[in-house]
């Protein structure tokens, strides 16, 4: 059995060799022909090569080798960003730029006052409603004055706290006048004079002397007599006759008059009617000339210090209560 084994590994060995041999050899007849079936491209010398596009190398250098400056272009004055889109706004048949001072778009206020400084610290924001054909009779911070009224004051619409002063809401809604006639009937040398209230009602006469004080109530010294000359008139009936004429002071208003006998004498009494119009409609009535009043929710005190048909001149009063007419103002009537 041993040997029959061996007999067969000896037959696999010889079989393994002749299979390599018979490799070998058909390798060999291969490569005998692989000497014309192989063929290099034949080589190209430095002469025949086609030579560079010197030019555009140049080109292409100085292109990448340029160094570029971009000039923003200006309109009205005002440089345009590269980089950034600009607001045009269409009003009927123009175009407006609120970036620059012209044309206005909502004149008289200017167009930075409507978009807002961005170079003011903090920069500001566009006022609401900038686009609103109203925009001046807004009030964008509700401290109670327009857009308009504050760009006029040149004080800021978009902070309540710095608003116009608040007279700039007070106006004079009618002069009352209380009618005080006085006139000198008769008169004689030695200084003694008749004189009449006319008005107010009722009508009364009282004799009066030089340096003495007089009223037409009772109890009311309201009136002295200073001193007095006589001079020619002429009279619508009498021709040229004597006349009195009486300088008088009134301790009321403590202002000197002149009666001048036959001819009425108006010294009438104004009261002025005010009225405030901030955030609300406010009517301050019945204040004559040197009271003083206060404005309604502000508290700010002013003294009277004239009363005319369409105006009135007033001055505030400071804390200890003295007016101060240096700082006087006008309030319109309207």
């Amino acid at each position: 059995m041993q040997k029959s084994s061996g007999n067969y590994q000896t037959v696999i060995l010889v079989l393994s060799v002749l299979v390599a041999i018979a490799t070998a050899g058909y390798l060999i007849m291969l490569t005998q022909g692989f000497d014309e079936t192989l063929v290099l491209p034949g080589s190209v010398t430095k002469n025949n090569m086609n030579p560079p596009d010197n030019k555009s190398v140049v080109e292409a250098i100085e292109t990448i080798s340029k160094r570029y400056v971009w000039t923003p272009p200006v309109i009205n004055k005002k440089s345009v960003p590269l980089n950034k889109s600009v607001l045009l706004v269409r009003k009927g048949g123009d175009v407006f730029d609120l970036d620059v001072e012209k044309p206005v778009f909502r004149p008289p206020m200017t167009n930075l006052f409507l978009v807002g400084n961005k170079s003011a610290e903090p920069p500001e924001e566009p006022l609401p409603d900038i686009f609103s054909p109203n925009v001046g009779d807004l009030d964008a911070d509700a401290d109670g004055f327009s857009n308009l009224e504050e760009f006029i004051a040149k004080t800021d619409p978009r902070d309540a706290t710095k608003m116009p002063p608040h007279t700039n809401k007070l106006f004079l809604k009618q002069r009352i006048s209380n009618d005080y006639v006085l006139k000198l009937l008769n008169g004689e040398d030695s200084g003694a004079f008749q004189i009449r209230r006319l008005s107010p009602e009722p009508a009364r006469s009282v004799f009066v002397t030089l340096n003495s004080e007089f009223g037409f109530d009772k109890g009311v010294g309201r009136f002295v007599a200073l001193s007095f000359e006589k001079k020619k008139i002429n009279h619508p009936t009498l021709g040229e006759t004597d006349a009195y004429v009486v300088k008088m002071r009134d301790n009321a208003t403590q202002s000197e008059f002149v009666l001048e006998q036959g001819v009425e004498k108006n010294l009438a009494e104004y009261e002025a009617q005010f009225e405030f119009r901030w955030k609300q409609v406010d009517i301050i009535a019945g204040v004559k000339k040197g009271k003083t009043f206060q404005l309604p929710r502000v508290g700010t005190t002013y003294q009277v210090l004239e009363i005319e048909d369409n105006k009135a001149v007033i001055c505030p009063v400071d804390s200890d209560g003295r007016a101060l007419p240096d700082q006087k103002l006008e309030v319109l009537q309207n």
